[in-house]
């Protein structure tokens, strides 16, 4: 277990109770004895050290205390050391506007942006967009945030991402941070700039536009073009939606982390 990450409910008690899936996955799966000390963190993010006092037939007790910077009960590495040397606390933010694909992709692409650390993800609904969303916590999105909780314990990522309710395709740029990169990512060549001329001067934020099954119409290009989104190419290959959204925070991530060791150059003209 890479950390835990307390019940939504969790409002700084030193002491909780758990039950249900939290109690189940700490006994039941990674069966830890009492006395155990693990890395967690709260529903805000903040790092904390979770240790188990009790267990019962349905429940336990676990102790949760900050964490102390430097030290991981798991582990005799540095903590800030380790904190220090990651390049990702380097990089701007990335918000993923995600057209909703059918079924149950939207689960995996929720996962694996989480696992990559993605700052934010925005469900859209755009004209290809068929899935029918049921809001509250035995819906959708109430799925959605325990897929979140569950990457969030097996990766070991330290950002809890924002998940906003589904908005409509027109909401998308005013969605977006005022200053920041803006990006949609296509099937087809339709810009002639790359991803490192985009990514070259991002700072703050970075806005990711993946269509559904399908693509974007000719219309929601246009519409975003205009709002001031780059357009990127994905290449030759059809891509699944689920396997279109990790390939794109993927790049948009490698090119960022590697910025401090490449430049630029202009376009040669011969």
């Amino acid at each position: 277990m890479r950390q835990f990450v307390l019940p939504a409910d969790y409002s700084g008690e030193s002491r909780i109770t758990l039950r249900g899936r939290s109690f189940h996955y700490l006994t039941d799966v990674l069966r830890l004895p009492v006395g155990s000390s693990f890395p967690g963190m709260d529903p805000n993010g903040a790092r904390v050290t979770v240790t188990l006092v009790e267990a019962g037939k349905s429940s336990c007790t676990v102790a949760v205390e900050p964490a102390v910077r430097g030290h991981d009960p798991t582990s005799s590495a540095d903590a800030a050391t380790a904190e220090s040397l990651d390049p990702t606390r380097r990089c701007p933010r990335i918000t993923l506007f995600q057209c909703l694909p059918k079924g149950r992709k939207m689960d995996l692409i929720v996962r694996q942006a989480t696992e990559a650390g993605i700052y934010r993800i925005v469900p859209i609904i755009s004209e290809h967009s068929v899935a029918r969303i049921e809001a509250g916590e035995g819906g959708k999105t109430g799925r959605w945030q325990r897929i979140i909780r569950e990457a969030l314990q097996q990766s070991g990522t330290g950002h809890v991402p924002i998940l906003e309710d589904p908005l409509p395709f027109e909401s998308i740029p005013e969605e977006c941070a005022e200053r920041g990169v803006r990006l949609v990512f296509h099937e087809r060549p339709l810009a002639n700039k790359g991803l490192h001329e985009y990514l070259h001067d991002a700072t703050d934020h970075v806005a990711l536009v993946v269509g559904p099954e399908g693509g974007l119409s000719e219309k929601e290009v246009a519409f975003l073009t205009n709002a001031g989104f780059g357009a990127v190419y994905l290449g030759n290959s059809v891509l699944r939606a689920e396997t279109a959204a990790l390939y794109s925070i993927a790049a948009v991530q490698i090119v960022l982390l590697e910025r401090d060791s490449w430049k630029a150059r202009p376009r040669s003209n011969g």
